[in-house]
């Protein structure tokens, strides 16, 4: 393989893994909106189970949004490795490899 290939490729991960990024941020953006919207209707109807899904789901999606990079760069992973000109080169990389 040679480095023009090489540098198109990794360019092709890292614009995907932008991407899964922004898909993974506008929709944990646009659930928190419907739980803060929702939430005082939660309690005054008293669903406590409800409100424990809401809470746990929460911190479940801070702590995505904390990993982000790690997180979709697992996506990524997922997604292109499995694809014959994307294996040899993901297989070498890591989440914090450098841009």
């Amino acid at each position: 393989m040679t480095s023009n290939d090489t540098s198109d490729i990794l360019a092709s991960i890292r614009k995907t893994q932008e991407n899964i990024a922004v898909v993974i941020g506008v929709i944990f953006t646009l659930i928190m909106c419907i739980y803060f919207f929702t939430y005082a209707m939660m309690v005054d109807r008293g669903y406590s189970g409800a409100l424990w899904l809401m809470g746990i789901s929460s911190i479940l999606m801070l702590l995505a949004l904390i990993y982000l990079k790690k997180v979709s760069f697992f996506f990524t992973r997922l997604w292109l490795g499995r694809k014959a000109p994307y294996r040899d080169v993901i297989a070498t990389m890591s989440a914090n490899t450098p841009s």
